[in-house]
């Protein structure tokens, strides 16, 4: 006692958590809630204080543990590897095997070789003094020389603080990660692409609601790669996951059918595959796409709290007609550009007429008017903000306490009211609440870089960059965080570093162009724009506004007598579209731009 007692209270809480997952080696349902309710504490404060001490979540902990035990009973060689699979609470030998060997380096069936290797040496005779001295330092040679063999063959993996029982996965892929890829439609009519893209989205969703679950790529972000060749470790490292689901859909009639198949990502390996059929009816819709995140979470080791049963289990709608007529304003949603905006509202209005307790179109239609109002200039702002308002105190009748509901609540409050208080109340509170590992706060890094928290902005955009890289508008987020900070010559750099991978995504191309307009790069920044401009058709403020100081410049700079073709077809259009007086405001404002933010005296600009 008097010895545990010496220990600090970070030592101690240690070794208690240790002892009680040990405890409970033998029981597969053990997992983070059991932990915490023996321990005594909530699972948010158990996460956050070993997060800090050992930098592990408490899943990838009591893994950990798990895989430590395996391997000592795998060197006594007192059972099989599937019955050690069973004993050290592994519901999946293959699993098991997979995690083993990341972990460690090699497979469970090479543990059992190694230690037999080793018994099989003869046994050393005794020597003399000077003799046994000679022996030791060859013995440490050879010790050394096997060490830096399997640092080369990449079998030991060396940890960073270098402890001997501390193992880390050899690259950053968290094996509570997944991406689900868009459905293939295999019923033969493609005007049901719809269906097969919204169920994908569904299950991507029902997944994202499971705590324990590290990263879900979210749909905007899946759906990029629908049609693409590149292969599963392809995919794997450029989203940053360890498991992949692919599959199909068919519909036939009222009948239905998914085939899955989940895979090892980085490793290209099937570990799972399975069927689920049924009839087009809400309450069987929505139980096959809980019975998948299910299986899903069974197979990936992941425990499932009665909480997440409760988030989704739940049916949305009991009317397939409303279900489908939500689907298909999805299905234009997602597309995100003006055209496939307008063709969603009348969608998700029919969806409302045939179930007004269908909370989601209420939601769909709020974050159409949000983005309308905010980013593409569809609507003025007070009516955007008004017609959103509305969808979503209908929604709150519904679900006061929806997170999404909430969320666009308050980045309306931020773009329309400027209520920042109430913005930056709600982060806090929503933190405090429910956690990091439980909400993402991307959709406020806006707020951070306009309120001017550039350090924290750029924290949480790394973070977002690490979890999907595939996002090039984050990219070009960040070179603008880098120039608040520190410099416009590396915010520059950051830029071009990125240029060449996202030269077909509209939002990079978008923002690149403002940003190198801002650097004073106007040559990088006008061919940005002409490359928008000649590939997409969509117009939102900021490109005719960008287009518009173009145009004033070059009938103004020498440098820019020979306009480029987006500007010279456009400057009789962009002085019809933009409001009146808007022109004007433009030319004075690119002057005065171009002697405060290039001179770094713009006063509205706080680096600190």
């Amino acid at each position: 006692m008097g010895n545990s007692e010496s220990k600090n209270p970070d030592d101690r809480f240690l070794l208690k958590l240790t002892e009680i997952i040990r405890n409970n080696f033998d029981n597969e349902q053990f997992g983070v809630k059991e932990a915490a309710s023996i321990y005594g504490v909530s699972r948010s404060h158990m996460h956050r204080r070993l997060k800090k001490l050992t930098g592990k979540s408490v899943s990838q902990f009591i893994r950990e543990l798990r895989l430590e035990k395996s391997m000592e009973l795998l060197q006594k060689d007192l059972a099989t590897v599937s019955e050690i699979a069973y004993s050290v609470g592994f519901h999946s030998p293959t699993y098991f095997n997979t995690c083993f060997k990341e972990y460690f380096g090699f497979t469970p069936g090479e543990a059992k070789i190694r230690e037999h290797l080793e018994q099989q040496r003869p046994t050393v005779k005794k020597f003399g003094k000077q003799k046994l001295l000679i022996g030791m330092a060859m013995g440490i040679l050879f010790l050394i020389s096997l060490i830096g063999y399997f640092q080369y063959r990449s079998l030991w993996v060396k940890s960073p603080n270098d402890s001997p029982t501390t193992f880390p996965l050899p690259s950053n892929h968290s094996t509570n990660s997944i991406m689900v890829l868009p459905l293939k439609n295999w019923s033969g009519d493609p005007k049901l692409e719809y269906i097969s893209d919204g169920m994908t989205d569904a299950i991507i969703s029902r997944i994202s609601k499971i705590k324990e679950m590290d990263r879900v790529v979210p749909f905007t972000s899946s759906f990029q790669f629908k049609n693409s060749e590149k292969s599963m470790p392809e995919l794997a490292k450029k989203l940053n996951v360890f498991y992949i689901l692919e599959g199909n859909f068919q519909k036939h009639g009222n009948q239905f059918k998914i085939n899955l198949q989940l895979n090892d990502g980085p490793l290209n390996k099937l570990l799972w595959s399975g069927s689920y059929s049924g009839e087009w009816k809400a309450n069987e819709i929505f139980e096959i796409q809980s019975k998948v995140a299910e299986n899903v979470a069974t197979i990936m080791n992941v425990k499932l709290t009665d909480k997440d049963y409760d988030a989704f289990k739940g049916i949305p709608t009991k009317n397939e007609e409303a279900y489908n007529y939500y689907l298909l304003a999805q299905y234009q949603n997602n597309k995100y550009n003006q055209t496939s905006f307008k063709n969603a509202i009348p969608l998700y209005e029919k969806a409302l007429d045939l179930d007004s307790t269908f909370i989601e179109p209420y939601l769909g239609l709020a974050d159409i008017y949000i983005t309308g109002g905010a980013v593409w200039g569809m609507y003025g702002e007070q009516e955007a903000w008004k017609n959103a308002k509305y969808f979503l105190e209908k929604a709150s009748v519904i679900d006061g306490g929806n997170i999404q509901l909430s969320d666009q609540l308050h980045i309306g409050k931020f773009y329309f009211d400027w209520n920042f208080e109430a913005v930056e109340h709600y982060i806090a509170e929503t933190y405090k609440r429910i956690g990091a590992d439980n909400w993402s706060e991307n959709l406020f890094v806006d707020y951070y870089l306009k309120t001017g928290k550039y350090s924290y902005a750029l924290s949480e955009l790394n973070k977002l960059i690490l979890e999907d890289p595939s996002y090039g508008w984050l990219f070009a987020i960040r070179a603008s965080v880098i120039f608040f900070l520190y410099s416009k010559e590396e915010a520059k750099e950051e830029l071009r570093q990125y240029d060449p991978l996202f030269m077909d995504d509209m939002f990079y191309l978008r923002e690149a162009a403002k940003w190198y307009y801002y650097f004073g790069a106007y040559d990088s920044s006008q061919f940005k724009l002409e490359q928008l401009m000649n590939n997409f058709t969509d117009r939102p403020p900021i490109v005719v506004w960008l287009n518009a100081l173009h145009c004033e410049m070059a009938n103004n700079r020498e440098g820019f007598k020979k306009a480029s073709p987006p500007c010279r077809n456009n400057t009789s259009k962009v002085l019809q579209v933009v409001q009146p007086g808007l022109w004007h405001f433009i030319t004075v404002i690119s002057k005065i731009g171009r002697k405060y933010l290039f001179g770094f005296k713009n006063p509205m600009i706080t680096t600190k």
